[in-house]
């Protein structure tokens, strides 16, 4: 009778799939039914022990419901703490996937995970997730983003310029208004970095910090090559137009960014105060050409307005990585704005304070680029840049450079375009002697050697 009964239950939890029949220990074991020895006079008896068989079988169901419905709620309530976990550090991955960034809804920058993965290619796996992990990472979120900008954000001012105009040169009128960023306190100077396009032709200019005061600058000097001027205005005028405290900006080593790396363009957009907005590195070490100026630029999707110029592109840090300088603006294009890296920047800054100019190395040539039309129209089969014109006595000319040469090599460099040539020769200084190859008479190679003059730049 025993083994019957056993059998019943193990039938039981069979057909309701209990894996552990110790999961039902607390349910009491059938009592056995004595024998029968007068149907008549005990059939009672049998009804009654048959009812209690089926309240038996009902509570056992009802324990197996009952467990089943606890494990249910313990494996949503483990699905959920574990989504829980790949919100807090995968949200980076999400918020590249959703928005390209990840102010707004939070995200979380994991500087030792993200150094060991690119950031294009962000995978999350649940394994990643401890503790440790998530103590370490760096919430990213609006409130973060917002402090940046309270910490940051007087270290960038506002900067209007003006021309003379009007009856002998008397009146003044509004040229402009740009961006720059408080570089260096030496004394009672205050140094202010910025593009050279802010405050070029400009015969007056101010800046302000809160955007109620306006305080004059003078002009310490410029490198239109680069874009880059600085301006100075004396810290006890800062302090009578009430700003009492001179906040300088901290430049971060721009060679250490990546692509995909948060940043935040700080300026005077569109002249009408200071803004910050959002976005990423798109690319590092961009060639671009402006106005015939070659520069190499860090290239961002975070919008850059008119008025930004001059500004600073921050990272999370709160440091300068970048001066922003330009944008392309097309109906085909969007989200294309360009800083000049904070180590270019900070080189040209503190030659221009040291000197009041930048010295550059000088060739004295005009070039133009080899194109494949120049090519099948005088049969040439090689790059370069073609020597147009020669300036009279300069060291380009003492090395034996003549028109009509190709020049193929420089420095050790490849040559095939003019903004090859000129970032090689930007990438040497003054009174540098190299070598560069040339192709005369389109196919007799030669190598010649000049030294580089320097070429000032003063203002």
């Amino acid at each position: 009778m025993n083994t019957d009964k056993n059998n019943n239950i193990d039938n039981i939890i069979e057909n309701n799939s209990i894996e552990n029949k110790n999961d039902i220990e607390e349910v009491k074991p059938i009592e056995e039914v004595k024998p029968i020895e007068n149907i008549s006079s005990n059939i009672n008896e049998q009804e009654k022990t048959i009812e209690d068989m089926e309240r038996k079988k009902e509570e056992i169901k009802s324990l197996i419901a009952k467990e089943k419905l606890q494990k249910k709620e313990e494996r949503k309530k483990k699905r959920k703490k574990v989504g829980k976990a790949i919100l807090k550090s995968a949200s980076v991955a999400s918020c590249f996937a959703i928005l390209g960034v990840g102010i707004g809804s939070g995200a979380v920058l994991s500087k030792s995970y993200v150094a060991k993965k690119e950031q294009a290619s962000f995978k999350f796996d649940v394994s990643d997730v401890t503790e440790a992990s998530l103590t370490d990472n760096i919430m990213l979120t609006s409130n973060s983003a917002s402090s940046i900008f309270k910490e940051v954000g007087d270290s960038v001012v506002n900067i209007s310029t003006k021309i003379s105009g009007g009856f002998f040169s008397a009146d003044m009128q509004d040229l402009g208004s740009g961006s720059g960023i408080i570089y260096k306190i030496d004394g009672d100077k205050v140094y202010i970095l910025t593009n050279n396009h802010v405050i070029e032709g400009a015969s007056y200019v101010t800046i302000s910090v809160t955007g109620e005061e306006q305080i004059e600058a003078s002009l310490v000097g410029t490198d239109p090559s680069s874009d880059l001027a600085v301006l100075m205005v004396s810290k006890q005028d800062m302090n009578k137009a009430g700003i009492e405290k001179v906040n300088v900006a901290k430049f971060a080593d721009s060679d250490t960014v990546e692509v995909g790396d948060f940043v935040f363009p700080i300026g005077n957009a569109l002249g009408r105060g200071k803004t910050m907005t959002q976005g990423m590195i798109s690319a590092q070490n961009k060639q671009i050409n402006i106005d015939g100026k070659n520069l190499t630029v860090i290239q961002t999707d975070a919008a850059i307005n008119p008025g930004n110029s001059g500004g600073a592109l921050m990272n999370t840090d709160g440091e300068v990585v970048g001066i922003n300088t330009a944008k392309l603006s097309s109906s085909a294009i969007e989200g294309i704005g360009y800083a000049i890296p904070s180590n270019i920047a900070t080189d040209i800054a503190d030659q221009i304070i040291t000197n009041g100019y930048v010295e550059r190395p000088y060739f004295g040539i005009m070039g133009k680029t080899i194109s494949e039309n120049t090519k099948r129209i005088y049969g040439l089969q090689t790059d370069g840049v073609l020597v147009v014109e020669v300036e009279e006595d300069s060291n380009a000319s003492k090395a034996g450079l003549k028109a009509g040469d190709i020049i193929t090599s420089f420095n050790g460099k490849e040559i095939k375009t003019v903004e090859d040539l000129s970032v090689a020769i930007n990438n040497c200084k003054a009174n540098d002697t190299v070598s560069f190859e040339i192709l005369r008479d389109v196919n007799k190679p030669m190598t010649l050697k000049v030294t580089l003059a320097p070429s000032n730049t003063s203002f």
